[in-house]
Protein backbone atom coordinates (compact mmCIF):
# COMPACT_ATOMS: atom_id res chain seq x y z
CA UNK A 1 0.00 0.00 0.00
CA UNK A 2 0.98 3.14 -0.58
CA UNK A 3 2.56 5.53 2.04
CA UNK A 4 -0.31 7.60 1.58
CA UNK A 5 -2.20 5.55 3.35
CA UNK A 6 -2.48 4.47 6.96
CA UNK A 7 -2.50 0.48 7.00
CA UNK A 8 -6.30 0.81 7.76
CA UNK A 9 -6.88 2.43 4.42
CA UNK A 10 -7.45 6.10 6.00
CA UNK A 11 -5.46 9.02 5.12
CA UNK A 12 -1.71 9.53 6.23
CA UNK A 13 -1.49 12.97 7.32
CA UNK A 14 2.03 12.31 9.17
CA UNK A 15 3.17 11.29 5.66
CA UNK A 16 1.90 14.15 4.34
CA UNK A 17 3.23 16.53 6.82
CA UNK A 18 6.45 15.28 6.39
CA UNK A 19 6.21 17.34 2.78
CA UNK A 20 8.19 20.26 1.75
CA UNK A 21 4.86 21.91 1.54
CA UNK A 22 2.98 25.14 2.57
CA UNK A 23 -0.18 24.53 1.11
CA UNK A 24 -2.03 21.51 1.62
CA UNK A 25 -5.29 20.63 -1.01
CA UNK A 26 -7.43 16.84 0.32
CA UNK A 27 -9.97 16.79 -2.65
CA UNK A 28 -11.48 13.11 -1.88
CA UNK A 29 -14.52 10.85 -1.23
CA UNK A 30 -16.33 11.13 2.45
CA UNK A 31 -15.17 10.02 5.06
CA UNK A 32 -11.76 8.71 3.76
CA UNK A 33 -10.37 10.68 7.01
CA UNK A 34 -9.39 14.85 6.08
CA UNK A 35 -11.10 16.01 8.38
CA UNK A 36 -10.25 13.87 11.37
CA UNK A 37 -6.62 13.01 10.00
CA UNK A 38 -5.79 16.57 10.09
CA UNK A 39 -7.76 18.04 13.74
CA UNK A 40 -5.89 14.93 15.12
CA UNK A 41 -2.98 15.73 13.68
CA UNK A 42 -3.17 19.36 15.66
CA UNK A 43 -3.76 18.05 18.56
CA UNK A 44 -1.20 15.54 18.59
CA UNK A 45 1.46 18.02 17.41
CA UNK A 46 0.19 20.85 20.04
CA UNK A 47 -0.61 23.01 17.12
CA UNK A 48 -2.18 26.58 17.70
CA UNK A 49 -4.01 26.65 14.95
CA UNK A 50 -7.73 28.20 13.21
CA UNK A 51 -10.46 25.98 12.18
CA UNK A 52 -12.19 28.16 9.29
CA UNK A 53 -15.06 27.37 7.91
CA UNK A 54 -17.42 28.78 4.81
CA UNK A 55 -20.20 30.95 6.82
CA UNK A 56 -21.70 32.06 9.67
CA UNK A 57 -23.97 29.59 9.81
CA UNK A 58 -21.60 26.38 9.46
CA UNK A 59 -19.69 27.74 12.24
CA UNK A 60 -22.54 28.25 14.16
CA UNK A 61 -23.62 24.58 13.70
CA UNK A 62 -20.83 23.16 14.81
CA UNK A 63 -20.33 25.21 18.07
CA UNK A 64 -24.37 24.68 19.07
CA UNK A 65 -24.14 21.50 20.59
CA UNK A 66 -21.23 19.25 21.64
CA UNK A 67 -22.24 16.67 19.67
CA UNK A 68 -21.58 18.40 16.35
CA UNK A 69 -18.20 19.38 17.89
CA UNK A 70 -15.55 17.98 15.27
CA UNK A 71 -13.10 17.74 18.31
CA UNK A 72 -15.41 15.08 20.00
CA UNK A 73 -14.32 12.53 18.06
CA UNK A 74 -11.06 12.37 19.75
CA UNK A 75 -12.21 12.02 22.99
CA UNK A 76 -11.10 10.35 25.49
CA UNK A 77 -7.28 11.08 24.61
CA UNK A 78 -8.01 14.82 24.29
CA UNK A 79 -10.90 16.34 25.49
CA UNK A 80 -11.00 19.86 23.28
CA UNK A 81 -14.44 21.97 22.64
CA UNK A 82 -15.67 25.05 21.15
CA UNK A 83 -16.39 27.78 23.29
CA UNK A 84 -17.93 30.47 21.82
CA UNK A 85 -15.90 34.16 22.36
CA UNK A 86 -18.08 36.56 20.26
CA UNK A 87 -20.60 35.96 17.24
CA UNK A 88 -18.53 34.06 14.78
CA UNK A 89 -15.94 33.57 16.98
CA UNK A 90 -15.43 30.34 19.07
CA UNK A 91 -11.59 29.41 21.28
CA UNK A 92 -11.04 25.90 20.70
CA UNK A 93 -9.93 24.64 23.98
CA UNK A 94 -9.39 21.84 26.24
CA UNK A 95 -11.72 21.04 29.08
CA UNK A 96 -11.45 19.45 32.25
CA UNK A 97 -14.61 18.52 34.94
CA UNK A 98 -14.41 20.69 37.80
CA UNK A 99 -15.30 19.86 41.75
CA UNK A 100 -18.79 19.66 40.62
CA UNK A 101 -18.63 17.55 37.29
CA UNK A 102 -18.99 20.74 35.50
CA UNK A 103 -16.83 20.83 32.14
CA UNK A 104 -14.57 23.96 32.25
CA UNK A 105 -12.15 25.69 30.11
CA UNK A 106 -9.02 25.34 30.10
CA UNK A 107 -5.65 25.63 27.69
CA UNK A 108 -7.16 27.18 24.68
CA UNK A 109 -5.04 25.62 21.25
CA UNK A 110 -6.61 27.45 18.60
CA UNK A 111 -9.44 29.35 17.36
CA UNK A 112 -12.82 28.57 14.99
CA UNK A 113 -13.97 30.93 13.11
CA UNK A 114 -15.69 32.02 9.00
CA UNK A 115 -14.23 33.20 5.98
CA UNK A 116 -17.16 36.18 6.69
CA UNK A 117 -15.44 37.09 9.99
CA UNK A 118 -11.99 36.90 9.45
CA UNK A 119 -12.52 39.81 6.68
CA UNK A 120 -14.04 42.33 8.94
CA UNK A 121 -10.34 41.97 11.00
CA UNK A 122 -7.96 44.39 10.83
CA UNK A 123 -4.32 44.94 12.87
CA UNK A 124 -5.16 41.53 13.55
CA UNK A 125 -1.62 39.22 14.85
CA UNK A 126 -2.00 35.76 13.82
CA UNK A 127 1.50 35.15 14.01
CA UNK A 128 1.22 32.67 16.94
CA UNK A 129 -0.61 30.20 14.82
CA UNK A 130 1.20 27.64 12.84
CA UNK A 131 -1.87 26.34 11.05
CA UNK A 132 -4.89 27.01 8.81
CA UNK A 133 -7.22 24.13 8.20
CA UNK A 134 -9.98 25.81 6.00
CA UNK A 135 -13.04 22.26 6.06
CA UNK A 136 -15.21 22.08 3.65
CA UNK A 137 -13.94 25.08 1.32
CA UNK A 138 -15.83 23.63 -1.70
CA UNK A 139 -19.69 23.96 -0.69
CA UNK A 140 -22.26 21.00 -1.13
CA UNK A 141 -24.51 20.65 -4.47
CA UNK A 142 -27.25 23.80 -3.29
CA UNK A 143 -25.25 25.90 -0.92
CA UNK A 144 -25.73 29.47 -1.53
CA UNK A 145 -22.15 30.47 -2.57
CA UNK A 146 -20.60 33.92 -3.29
CA UNK A 147 -18.64 34.66 -6.06
CA UNK A 148 -15.86 36.59 -3.47
CA UNK A 149 -15.24 33.28 -1.94
CA UNK A 150 -12.02 32.82 -3.37
CA UNK A 151 -10.61 36.77 -3.18
CA UNK A 152 -12.10 36.32 0.70
CA UNK A 153 -9.90 33.38 1.15
CA UNK A 154 -6.57 35.29 -0.46
CA UNK A 155 -7.32 38.33 1.47
CA UNK A 156 -8.15 36.14 5.28
CA UNK A 157 -5.06 34.13 4.18
CA UNK A 158 -2.59 37.72 4.16
CA UNK A 159 -4.60 39.19 7.09
CA UNK A 160 -3.95 35.27 9.54
CA UNK A 161 -0.20 35.04 7.52
CA UNK A 162 0.65 38.85 8.26
CA UNK A 163 4.83 39.47 7.53
CA UNK A 164 6.11 36.22 9.28
CA UNK A 165 7.36 35.40 6.36
CA UNK A 166 9.28 38.32 6.35
CA UNK A 167 11.50 37.50 9.56
CA UNK A 168 11.04 33.45 9.66
CA UNK A 169 11.16 32.70 6.18
CA UNK A 170 8.12 29.91 7.68
CA UNK A 171 4.58 30.71 5.74
CA UNK A 172 1.56 29.74 7.45
CA UNK A 173 0.87 25.85 6.56
CA UNK A 174 -2.53 26.11 4.82
CA UNK A 175 -4.86 22.88 4.45
CA UNK A 176 -7.67 22.79 2.00
CA UNK A 177 -9.70 20.14 2.74
CA UNK A 178 -13.40 19.18 0.77
CA UNK A 179 -15.55 16.46 -1.12
CA UNK A 180 -15.41 15.95 -5.01
CA UNK A 181 -18.44 18.21 -4.47
CA UNK A 182 -17.93 20.58 -7.69
CA UNK A 183 -14.97 21.44 -9.65
CA UNK A 184 -16.30 25.47 -9.65
CA UNK A 185 -14.49 26.18 -6.98
CA UNK A 186 -13.72 29.95 -6.47
CA UNK A 187 -10.83 29.11 -3.82
CA UNK A 188 -9.71 26.79 -6.36
CA UNK A 189 -9.89 29.55 -9.13
CA UNK A 190 -8.34 31.85 -7.28
CA UNK A 191 -5.31 29.82 -6.49
CA UNK A 192 -5.20 29.00 -9.87
CA UNK A 193 -5.23 25.51 -9.08
CA UNK A 194 -8.00 24.08 -11.48
CA UNK A 195 -6.08 23.17 -13.99
CA UNK A 196 -3.74 21.18 -11.77
CA UNK A 197 -6.36 19.13 -10.11
CA UNK A 198 -7.96 18.03 -13.54
CA UNK A 199 -5.09 17.29 -14.90
CA UNK A 200 -4.30 14.83 -12.29
CA UNK A 201 -7.63 13.38 -12.80
CA UNK A 202 -6.52 12.80 -16.04
CA UNK A 203 -3.28 11.01 -15.53
CA UNK A 204 -4.93 9.19 -12.85
CA UNK A 205 -2.57 10.65 -9.68
CA UNK A 206 -3.18 10.73 -6.20
CA UNK A 207 -0.32 13.12 -5.21
CA UNK A 208 1.07 16.24 -7.13
CA UNK A 209 3.73 19.07 -5.28
CA UNK A 210 3.88 21.51 -7.29
CA UNK A 211 7.56 23.54 -7.49
CA UNK A 212 5.91 26.10 -5.35
CA UNK A 213 5.18 24.06 -2.36
CA UNK A 214 1.78 23.56 -3.04
CA UNK A 215 0.58 19.78 -2.62
CA UNK A 216 -2.58 18.34 -3.94
CA UNK A 217 -3.45 14.98 -2.91
CA UNK A 218 -6.66 13.52 -4.35
CA UNK A 219 -6.89 9.99 -2.08
CA UNK A 220 -8.93 6.97 -3.53
CA UNK A 221 -7.98 4.19 -0.83
CA UNK A 222 -9.18 1.04 -2.37
CA UNK A 223 -9.59 -0.29 1.30
CA UNK A 224 -11.85 2.20 1.96
CA UNK A 225 -14.00 1.87 -1.07
CA UNK A 226 -14.54 -1.24 -0.42
CA UNK A 227 -16.02 -0.89 3.48
CA UNK A 228 -18.31 2.18 1.82
CA UNK A 229 -19.60 0.12 -0.54
CA UNK A 230 -20.64 -2.61 1.88
CA UNK A 231 -22.87 0.13 3.61
CA UNK A 232 -26.31 -0.15 3.78
CA UNK A 233 -26.89 3.57 2.63
CA UNK A 234 -24.45 2.53 -0.60
CA UNK A 235 -25.85 -0.54 -1.16
CA UNK A 236 -29.72 1.04 -1.34
CA UNK A 237 -28.18 4.23 -3.57
CA UNK A 238 -28.00 3.73 -7.12
CA UNK A 239 -24.53 2.88 -8.22
CA UNK A 240 -25.39 5.36 -10.91
CA UNK A 241 -25.90 8.64 -9.03
CA UNK A 242 -23.92 11.64 -8.59
CA UNK A 243 -23.95 11.25 -4.91
CA UNK A 244 -22.68 7.14 -5.01
CA UNK A 245 -19.95 8.40 -7.84
CA UNK A 246 -18.64 11.41 -5.38
CA UNK A 247 -19.29 9.50 -2.15
CA UNK A 248 -17.80 6.31 -3.42
CA UNK A 249 -15.71 6.70 -6.73
CA UNK A 250 -14.34 10.54 -6.25
CA UNK A 251 -15.88 11.80 -9.13
CA UNK A 252 -16.51 15.15 -9.67
CA UNK A 253 -20.51 14.16 -9.74
CA UNK A 254 -22.19 17.46 -10.10
CA UNK A 255 -20.47 18.59 -13.23
CA UNK A 256 -22.32 19.03 -16.13
CA UNK A 257 -20.36 16.69 -18.65
CA UNK A 258 -23.37 16.87 -21.08
CA UNK A 259 -21.87 20.41 -21.15
CA UNK A 260 -18.24 19.59 -21.64
CA UNK A 261 -17.53 18.67 -25.20
CA UNK A 262 -14.91 19.63 -28.63
CA UNK A 263 -15.74 21.74 -31.49
CA UNK A 264 -14.15 22.45 -34.67
CA UNK A 265 -13.86 25.83 -35.25
CA UNK A 266 -14.38 26.23 -38.89
CA UNK A 267 -17.30 28.61 -39.68
CA UNK A 268 -17.73 29.63 -36.01
CA UNK A 269 -17.51 33.41 -35.23
CA UNK A 270 -15.59 34.55 -31.78
CA UNK A 271 -17.66 36.94 -30.18
CA UNK A 272 -15.64 37.48 -26.92
CA UNK A 273 -12.43 36.49 -24.87
CA UNK A 274 -11.88 36.43 -20.99
CA UNK A 275 -8.22 37.13 -19.29
CA UNK A 276 -6.47 36.27 -22.53
CA UNK A 277 -7.33 32.63 -21.95
CA UNK A 278 -11.17 31.74 -23.40
CA UNK A 279 -12.60 33.10 -26.18
CA UNK A 280 -16.41 32.32 -26.54
CA UNK A 281 -18.00 31.32 -30.25
CA UNK A 282 -20.72 31.82 -32.04
CA UNK A 283 -22.21 28.78 -33.07
CA UNK A 284 -25.38 27.79 -34.83
CA UNK A 285 -26.96 26.51 -31.96
CA UNK A 286 -25.85 28.64 -29.36
CA UNK A 287 -22.14 29.38 -28.23
CA UNK A 288 -18.82 27.49 -27.38
CA UNK A 289 -15.83 28.54 -24.88
CA UNK A 290 -12.64 27.26 -25.53
CA UNK A 291 -9.08 28.19 -25.06
CA UNK A 292 -8.33 28.47 -28.37
CA UNK A 293 -7.56 32.44 -29.14
CA UNK A 294 -9.95 34.13 -32.08
CA UNK A 295 -10.10 37.85 -33.69
CA UNK A 296 -12.14 39.60 -31.17
CA UNK A 297 -13.41 42.94 -31.33
CA UNK A 298 -11.29 45.69 -28.83
CA UNK A 299 -14.66 45.88 -26.94
CA UNK A 300 -15.38 42.48 -26.17
CA UNK A 301 -12.08 41.74 -24.30
CA UNK A 302 -12.43 41.58 -20.97
CA UNK A 303 -9.79 41.03 -18.50
CA UNK A 304 -9.70 39.22 -15.24
CA UNK A 305 -10.09 41.76 -12.59
CA UNK A 306 -13.78 42.49 -10.86
CA UNK A 307 -14.69 44.88 -13.36
CA UNK A 308 -13.64 42.66 -16.61
CA UNK A 309 -15.95 40.32 -14.45
CA UNK A 310 -19.15 42.22 -14.27
CA UNK A 311 -18.66 44.16 -17.41
CA UNK A 312 -19.08 40.55 -19.46
CA UNK A 313 -21.59 39.24 -17.08
CA UNK A 314 -23.68 42.23 -17.93
CA UNK A 315 -23.13 42.39 -21.67
CA UNK A 316 -23.20 39.07 -22.38
CA UNK A 317 -26.33 38.14 -19.85
CA UNK A 318 -27.39 35.72 -23.34
CA UNK A 319 -24.99 33.62 -22.64
CA UNK A 320 -26.07 32.60 -19.07
CA UNK A 321 -29.90 32.38 -20.83
CA UNK A 322 -28.30 29.82 -23.21
CA UNK A 323 -26.86 28.06 -20.76
CA UNK A 324 -30.07 27.25 -18.44
CA UNK A 325 -31.38 26.34 -22.02
CA UNK A 326 -28.56 23.82 -22.52
CA UNK A 327 -27.20 26.21 -25.86
CA UNK A 328 -23.86 26.96 -24.21
CA UNK A 329 -20.74 24.11 -25.17
CA UNK A 330 -17.53 23.81 -23.25
CA UNK A 331 -13.62 22.78 -24.27
CA UNK A 332 -13.56 21.18 -20.80
CA UNK A 333 -14.33 21.65 -16.99
CA UNK A 334 -12.11 24.86 -16.49
CA UNK A 335 -13.73 26.70 -19.00
CA UNK A 336 -17.04 25.41 -17.83
CA UNK A 337 -16.21 26.54 -14.23
CA UNK A 338 -14.73 30.15 -15.09
CA UNK A 339 -17.81 30.77 -16.40
CA UNK A 340 -20.26 29.63 -14.07
CA UNK A 341 -18.18 31.57 -11.59
CA UNK A 342 -18.35 35.15 -13.62
CA UNK A 343 -22.20 34.62 -14.54
CA UNK A 344 -22.93 33.58 -10.77
CA UNK A 345 -24.46 30.00 -11.64
CA UNK A 346 -24.45 27.44 -8.83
Amino acid sequence: MSDLYLPEGWLNIEYLMDKPAWLIVIIGKRQVGKTYGVLQAMLRHDLYHILLRRTTAELDLISASPDLNPYKAFEPEYHVGLFKSAKSLCRISHWYLDDNGRATEGRQCGIATSLAQIAHMRGFDGSAFSDLVFDEFIPEKGVITRLSEGDSFLNAHKTISGNREFDSGKPLRTWLLANTNNINSSVLSALELTDDVLYMRRKGLEELLTPDGTLIVQPNSEVVTAKQKQTKLMQRVNSKSDFYKMAVENEWSYDESPYVKTMPLKNLRPVWSYDNTFTCWETPSGYYVCRASGKVPASCRYDGSRTGRERLEMEWSVCKLCYYAGCMVFSDLKALAVFKTIFGID
